[in-house]
């Protein structure tokens, strides 16, 4: 019966990939070491243990978690080995992880107008 689960779960799985490139906010990202920035990245904000928690996804279905530093000036890496390094530079956040760059806009998109410019 374990064996004839398997492939449902992965479906679902697979499933709930494609639909999560779709979900939150397009941001300007420049995946493994990428020179130019494209809206292919994802954002979701969510709390997560009192804390306001950045989920960026990538267009391949993988994903970084950043939480923002008590003084709101960094977003820190939440998970995986890489350390990030951030600054709030005006409205934005721009961060480095690993090979990866983002710029995350500090403020949640005002209705109708979530593709950054």
């Amino acid at each position: 019966a374990c064996l004839l689960a398997l492939p449902l779960l992965l479906a679902a799985c697979q499933q709930h990939g494609a639909d999560a490139g779709q979900a939150g906010e397009p941001i300007y990202c420049a995946l493994a070491g990428a020179k130019e920035f494209t809206t292919e990245c994802r954002l979701e904000r969510v709390m997560l243990d009192g804390r306001q928690t950045f989920v960026i996804r990538h267009p391949d279905g993988g994903f970084h978690r950043l939480e923002a530093s008590a003084d709101g000036q960094n977003l820190l890496a939440a998970d995986g080995a890489d350390q990030s390094q951030s600054a709030l530079k005006g409205d934005r956040y721009e961060v480095i992880l690993g090979d990866d760059r983002y710029v995350i806009p500090a403020n949640p998109p005002a209705a109708g107008n979530a593709a950054p410019k």
